[in-house]
């Protein structure tokens, strides 16, 4: 498989192909992907371009170079696999692009991943997580503030989305293949990912028309007078989302006397064994998640658990059967017994700056494991082995390298 793509949306697609198995050639631009270019490990070397992309090869090739087509096709005709993940325009520019890579190999599986899809006025401008973030409108209601504006989120949960989309689409056009031996174009985008992730709060029905315009007007009278992000949000979540009250009261975080715990009750039997636990009095029926009366139980919610520790909390909590957990630091995660029984994080060593841990696999299965073959490559590490893979006879090599074709002469 061949990977054009920086950064993280495609590259995590190469990551979960290459843990089930692919030989994933990454081919980097001569100052290399810009993940290495954060360089806190070490001249381009870094913990971003580290973690997302484990268990590949690395190539470099300039794009723009008068013998990079020679190069380019040859592993179009190698790969079973291309994913691609640049701005729309830039697919014709570099020949890189399924219209152009289908004249090489008609069975070709083609990832086209462009940031905000296809078509349309920003088929072909560039984008990132934050972007799509606001553009969705999935950022309203997940990002953090500060000073009454957005802050994004991190980590970047729609580049990642995409990369497991992205390797669906892949395994499913492959079983395709399988099937008809015809190659295709798959095609994803940040903002489909989006747009998905919010399914649950990114919708609009015909019967709830009158309430969902009340909304759109409050909301845009409180903007008229100056609401900031924050009133606005508040305001969003206390009218337009359904379960506030559950989201308020039983499914949320508490801090407890020495940290934090979390609660995660949506059903009627289990909020009746929340005040069971608690010892909370229930909310009147009828209280809607802004009422003073609800606000009172919220409060003498947050007031109980702030009396006992985080372990006091999680035993009693279980011993109910109510479903709860740790609320833990990222650093934190890493060493959870639940994470490490399940080897959701792995170990690598790394021939330049050493070990590191970064997530292992989302995925296993049971007739063909899964797994991360070995650390991040080096910057060109596997140049000339790929180029001999792909027809290249050592002389012609030679000849391209002089030629500037794998960056400036005696550079990797």
């Amino acid at each position: 498989m061949v990977e054009f793509a920086q950064n993280a949306a495609v590259p995590y697609c190469g990551r979960l192909l290459a843990g089930m198995g692919a030989d994933v050639v990454k081919v980097e631009p001569p100052e290399g992907d810009a993940m290495r270019r954060l360089a806190d490990l070490g001249p381009g070397e870094a913990r971003a371009y580290a973690t997302i992309n484990p268990g590949k090869r690395s190539m470099v090739l300039d794009l723009r170079a008068d013998g990079a087509p020679e190069v380019r096709d040859g592993l179009f005709r190698w790969a079973d696999v291309a994913i691609v993940g640049v701005k729309g325009s830039d697919l014709d520019r570099y020949g890189i692009g399924w219209d152009h890579a289908r004249t090489v190999d008609p069975t070709l599986v083609h990832l086209t991943h462009t940031p905000f899809g296809p078509e349309g006025p920003a088929a072909d401008e560039g984008g990132y997580d934050v972007l799509v973030q606001g553009l969705s409108g999935a950022g309203f209601l997940m990002n953090r503030s500060s000073d009454g504006v957005p802050l994004p989120t991190r980590p970047a949960v729609n580049d990642f989305g995409t990369g497991m989309v992205s390797a669906l689409g892949v395994l499913a056009a492959l079983r395709h293949r399988d099937r008809t031996g015809e190659g295709q174009r798959v095609d994803t985008s940040l903002l489909s990912t989006a747009l998905g992730l919010g399914t649950a709060v990114l919708h609009r029905f015909e019967a709830l028309a009158d309430q969902d315009e009340a909304d759109r007007s409050a909301l845009a009278d409180l903007r008229a007078d100056g609401g900031g992000f924050d009133e606005q949000r508040d305001l969003y979540e206390g009218s337009a989302l359904q379960g506030q009250t559950a989201f308020r009261l039983y499914f949320r975080t508490y801090a407890t006397s020495d940290g934090l715990v979390s609660v995660a009750g949506l059903s009627p039997g289990l909020h009746a064994r929340f005040h069971e636990v608690t010892g909370v009095e229930r909310p009147p029926r009828d209280a809607s998640a802004g009422s003073p009366e609800f606000l009172a139980v919220v409060d003498a919610a947050e007031r109980c658990f702030a009396e006992r520790t985080t372990e006091q909390w999680l035993a009693d909590l279980r011993a109910a059967g109510y479903p709860c957990g740790r609320y833990n630091l990222p650093d934190e995660a890493l060493d959870d017994p639940q994470v490490r029984a399940n080897g959701f994080v792995v170990e690598l060593d790394h021939p330049t700056f050493g070990r590191y841990t970064t997530a292992g696999m989302p995925v296993a299965l049971g007739a063909a494991p899964t797994g991360l073959a070995g650390p991040s490559p080096g910057l060109g590490e596997h140049t000339d082995a790929v180029l001999a893979e792909i027809g290249l006879s050592a002389g012609r090599i030679i000849e391209l390298r002089s030629a500037g074709t794998f960056g400036p002469v005696g550079s990797v």
